[in-house]
């Protein structure tokens, strides 16, 4: 089996498992890992932070982006630009997101865009990861592209029961600086 077909199987595997957990669920263990992030010193003393806008049965953000805005940090999320590619645009409240690709809520237009550099402190998605700090996206390679040069602070949320032992990797996967789950935070060495 070459790379992309183990990349493939693990997507597959880790959807077949999080789709036997309710909704329900999902939203009570989302609140877990949501308090360790905003529990974390990295997401405390953060002024600007990237936060993707969860979708499906991803871990719930909204709370920490609700947060991030109530407690006066700057906020951005992702915005998609062109296949593969990302910019991160800042919003001011949850009002500024729309719908946009695959029905992920994404900044309307007009918003300011966020330098990478300004970025203190980043939550990425992930379909599953492993503890080594290595994700497993959908394959598109947004996040890989936009983190290859990232300076700031990565954490990656996954729920634990979806965790798997090894993550299949190559040169273009970024490896993550914390995995947050229900259980905590892991820092990647």
């Amino acid at each position: 089996m070459n790379l992309q077909e183990q990349k493939r199987w693990v997507r597959k595997k880790a959807a077949q498992k999080l789709n036997q957990y309710s909704d329900e669920w999902i939203q009570k263990e989302s609140r877990k890992i949501q308090d360790h992030v905003l529990e974390s010193e990295g997401y405390r003393r953060a002024d600007t932070i990237f936060c993707y806008v969860s979708f499906a049965k991803e871990v719930n953000v909204i709370p920490i982006i609700e947060d991030a805005l109530r407690t006066g940090k700057r906020v951005g999320v992702p915005l998609c630009i062109g296949k593969g590619m990302m910019e991160v645009r800042e919003i001011r409240s949850m009002d500024e997101l729309q719908p946009g690709a695959y029905g992920i809520l994404e900044p309307k237009k007009g918003t300011r865009k966020v330098d990478k550099h300004e970025i203190q402190y980043a939550v990425i998605p992930c379909v599953t990861c492993d503890k080594l700090g290595n994700r497993m996206g959908h394959g598109a390679g947004y996040y890989d592209r936009y983190l290859s040069d990232a300076d700031f602070i990565k954490t990656i949320l996954c729920f634990e029961e979806i965790m798997v032992q090894e993550i299949p990797t190559d040169l273009y996967d970024v490896r993550m600086d914390y995995v947050i789950s229900q259980n905590g935070a892991i820092k990647v060495v």
